[in-house]
């Protein structure tokens, strides 16, 4: 209201101005005043229109508000309703609830009963359980100690398999060899054979000894020293000697009394000679089996006649087999 006095105030200066003279000074004065109303107006008129601004955005934010509080309102209601639902359903439920809960003891013990026998049955089940574990577990241990034993045994049988082999590869070989070595007595007594590893050398009566005699024939001495130059190759050959006769008595004269002591004398001979060729004594051993191991009946000159004879057994080293076996 003050201000609209001043503004009528100073809307009348030009007139009382024009009417009656006044000073300078008040003539300033008076126009300084009406500058800053002019000013002040220039102000209140901004600040109008920024209010009439504020306003235009403030009736749109209520009239968001508006929205949002019917909006609002709508969601209230609907919720207030759906919580009454709720609210008699779940005193619907609490009323079930007691009802079950009044009528539940004679439920409850049964039900006790019933889980304390199905856990009464399952504590057997799982002692049952336990025992066909700790069994299985004794079994695994079983049939791991079985596989490795099993394995162990397969090496060894391998090993043994592999030592046999290389044994009658040995065998064979020196079969070979000495059969070389003796080819031109093959028509005169002497024969080369293999038999379980072992090479046999088997030589005629008619060869080796006169009647009775255990002294080494001519030829019987060279195929002798034919033969250990082919056993002084391998040292690890292990040679037997044995002699044998037919079942023809013997009545000597000398110390030998019987087949049996000729048998021995004559295998004791031919280990002499291959001896005294470069034979280690500690590889050879002499035997005499007389009569008892024929290989034909004693029943014609023929079959007596291959009865007598001398066979020179030759084995390659076993030591490695029979450690093996015996491990």
């Amino acid at each position: 209201m003050h201000s609209v006095l001043r503004l009528l105030l100073i809307a009348a200066l030009p007139a009382a101005l024009a009417v009656s003279c006044v000073s300078p000074k008040v003539h300033a004065e008076l126009q300084s005043s009406y500058d800053q109303v002019v000013a002040e107006n220039e102000a209140l008129k901004v600040r109008s229109d920024k209010a009439a601004t504020a306003l235009v955005e403030c009736e749109a934010k209520r009239a968001r508000i508006d929205e949002a509080f019917t909006s609002l309102l709508r969601d209230t209601t609907a919720q207030g309703s759906q919580y009454r639902k709720l609210l008699r359903s779940y005193k619907d439920l609490e009323a079930n609830y007691d009802y079950a809960l009044k009528n539940n003891n004679s439920l409850a013990a049964a039900n006790l009963r019933e889980n304390k026998a199905m856990l009464e049955q399952m504590e057997k089940i799982a002692q049952r359980l336990a025992s066909k574990e700790d069994s299985l577990k004794r079994e695994q241990d079983r049939l791991i100690a079985v596989e490795i034993a099993l394995k162990s045994r397969e090496a060894r049988v391998n090993e043994l398999e592999s030592l046999l082999a290389r044994k009658d590869s040995t065998a064979a070989y020196f079969r070979q060899r000495i059969a070389d070595a003796l080819l031109g007595f093959e028509n005169r007594g002497l024969t080369v054979s293999m038999r379980n590893g072992q090479v046999y050398v088997s030589l005629d009566n008619r060869l080796m000894f006169a009647s009775g005699s255990w002294d080494v024939q001519t030829d019987g001495a060279t195929a002798l020293a034919q033969l250990a130059k082919v056993l002084a190759e391998n040292k690890d050959l292990k040679i037997a000697v044995e002699g044998h006769t037919d079942d023809d008595a013997y009545y000597g004269k000398t110390s030998v009394k019987d087949n049996w002591d000729l048998s021995v004398m004559r295998a004791t001979s031919v280990v002499k000679i291959l001896v005294n060729k470069g034979i280690e004594p500690q590889r050879v051993q002499a035997a005499g089996r007389g009569e008892f191991m024929p290989v034909a009946a004693n029943d014609n000159p023929e079959n007596k006649a291959r009865n007598r004879r001398t066979e020179i057994i030759i084995t390659p080293n076993l030591d490695e087999l029979v450690n093996l076996v015996g491990n």
